[in-house]
């Protein structure tokens, strides 16, 4: 498992990309949580969760990029997914935890989140992107 999502997070995160495919990123700072939907939730109650960290971001003018990977080979468990959110910086990530966990902006999304799912491991990354030929 953590094999596959270091090569999702290496793939898939988009920091700075040039229109000949070639990167200029620098390493950025990403919150990966490791999880299984509870009884009678969806992928769109993720989703929704997914909704109030953006609007708890954009209200302290706080830009942040959030995905949802889902397995479709392996570990089929059914509701199994990881969410993903990344930031710029390291200060971005520092004022976002400040602002969302020590300041409280954060309780009711982490209420709702915690109805949604339930998480086995909760980690921290630096993502780099080493090249990208994907268009946006």
């Amino acid at each position: 498992m953590k094999k596959i999502l270091a090569i999702f997070l290496a793939t898939s995160v988009s920091l700075a990309v040039q229109a000949d495919g070639h990167s200029n990123s620098t390493p950025g700072p990403v919150e990966t949580w490791n999880c299984v939907l509870n009884e009678g939730k969806s992928m769109d109650d993720v989703r929704k969760v997914g909704a109030m960290v953006a609007e708890v971001a954009k209200a302290a003018d706080d830009p942040v990029a959030q995905w949802i990977f889902a397995p479709f080979t392996g570990d089929m468990t059914t509701g199994r997914f990881v969410l993903m959110t990344a930031w710029a910086n390291f200060p971005s990530m520092g004022t976002s935890f400040g602002n969302f966990f020590t300041d409280g902006a954060g309780n009711k999304v982490m209420e709702v989140w915690g109805e949604t799912a339930t998480c086995e491991s909760r980690n921290l990354y630096t993502v780099e992107e080493l090249h990208n030929s994907i268009e946006q």
